[in-house]
Formats: C-alpha cells, structure tokens, sequence
C-alpha cells in the first residue's frame, strides 16, 4: 500500500517526502516557453468534414458535411486514476468510481491508467474542477481525424494491438486489461493526442441525435439543445474494429457507469487570451 496522500498547504499534496501538483490552479499550469497549458494539444481553427462519405460508416454518420471551428484545445491524455484521485482528495463528498481503487486512492498500476466508470455527469464536473470542458464531438471528431479526415486516428491502417486497446473479451479484471496512457505509440495522431480509439470510450458535450447531422450547424455545433442519451466516442478494450473508426458515433445511457467510458477534457483557446 502507498503512503498516505496529505494536504500540506497551499494546495500542494504530499506523499512519502514527494510534492504532487493539486488543486485546478497547479494543474493547470501553463509552459513557460510556449504558453500552452500542460499535457493538451492546440487544434488550430479551421474547417473539416464531419462524418463519413456516402457508401462508408452508419447512417447516423451522414451526410458528411464541412464544419468550421474556432481553435481549442484538447487533452493529450484520458482522465487517469491518478488525475482522478487528486480530483477525489479536493472533493470529499466525490466518491470512487466502479473498480481500480484502495479507498479514495487509484491502486497501484491504475495511477496511468484511465480511470473506470465515469458517468457524463462526473466527466462534465471533473473537468469543470480542472477549469475546462468536455469536448463537443465536432471538436473530438476534428482531433482524431484531422483536416484529411483519417478514417483512424492514426491514418488509413486498420487497427491493431501496437495502435489500439479492443476486442477484449470478456472482463476488465479491476483495470489490469487497460494500457497506460500515452504507451500506444503507433496509435497516436499526426498532432500527438493518445488513445482516441480504443482502451476506454470517451463522452463528450453533445445530446445524441441519430439524425444531428442533416440539421447541424457549419460552425461550432454544440449537438442539439436536448436529448435521452449523451455521445460516445471513440471505442473502448472491449469493443470491436468498426468502433475504432473516427467517425463512429453513438448515444449511451449518461447515468450509467460503464466499465468502458471515461473521458477526456477540452478547452477553448480563447479562454486563455
């Protein structure tokens, strides 16, 4: 078991004589060469074609239409066990989520891993604590597609266990069939986001609808104003090949904690300025 993790002022964590950032000022520390925030990847602003041509993907994928955003960021990472437990130590009325922890702390080996089970609504809070936001799912689908519209993120070759975590079968086993964060190299985008296909599904912002895109706007659609069930992205250890594909979308229960969804956080770049 690790040592305790102990508040020592000043929003700095302790633990076994090592200083660990806490609280959302630390953790949004910034680079003092280049100014952009820790551990996230600037998508400059521009447009690209969202969803999939005629004859390819579902039909809730079309009509492949041209979309326009302003520029933001996006995390390099998932949310990990040890992200989430830094959130869990400053929110004490926050609980654990469905398997991977000793208590309130990530066990050990779940520390890089993504963390587990996180419903919509606690991916939208955690990364509110961090001061940003869920991705909308233009901006996801822009981040792991890129302007060419790569049908994976890391271009045109089909998915395999070097570029991405899926078509596991049958059981998480507390976290051990999940691969740290960042160790998939070869699955990485041309711009250096990790995991976008596979190890876990990720939620972002938008309702889901099946028929979003005939009516969508061309510039920064946010999905429409209500639904049932949130969007997922992305595919997770367990889901098979079809899901690895940028562009496959679908809706999903966002009160339910899944062994296969997490997230990771968005923000806009002009809330830097």
């Amino acid at each position: 078991m690790r040592s305790p993790v102990k508040k020592v002022g000043g929003g700095v964590l302790w633990r076994g004589g090592v200083v660990l950032l806490a609280g959302a000022a630390l953790l949004l520390a910034v680079s003092s060469q280049a100014g952009e925030p820790e551990g996230m990847v600037l998508i400059p602003a521009g447009e690209f074609l969202l969803g999939s041509p005629e004859g390819r993907g579902r039909k809730d994928e079309h009509p492949q239409h041209q979309v326009y955003l302003d520029a933001y960021w996006i995390d390099r990472y998932e949310v990990t066990g040890g992200d989430f437990e830094r959130y869990l130590l400053e929110n004490p009325k926050q609980h654990p989520t469905v398997t991977g922890w000793h208590g309130r702390q990530a066990r050990p080996g779940m520390e890089r891993k993504p963390v587990i089970g996180l419903t919509w609504k606690r991916c939208r809070n955690y990364c509110l604590w961090r001061g940003k936001r869920l991705p909308t799912e233009a901006e996801w689908e822009r981040a792991a597609a890129g302007t060419h519209h790569r049908t994976y993120p890391w271009g045109e070759a089909l998915p395999d266990a070097g570029r991405a975590q899926f078509n596991h079968c049958c059981f998480i086993n507390k976290g051990d069939i999940l691969r740290e964060v960042g160790s998939l190299e070869p699955g990485k985008t041309p711009e250096g986001v990790y995991e976008m296909s596979g190890n876990i599904a990720e939620w972002v912002f938008d309702w889901y609808d099946a028929r979003y895109y005939q009516t969508s706007p061309d510039k920064n659609p946010k999905g429409p104003p209500k639904g049932k069930y949130h969007v997922i992205r992305g595919g997770a250890w367990n889901s098979l090949p079809d899901y690895m594909r940028v562009s496959h979308r679908y809706g999903q229960n966002d009160g339910q904690d899944f062994y296969g969804i997490g997230c990771r956080c968005a923000q806009s770049h002009n809330s830097r300025k």
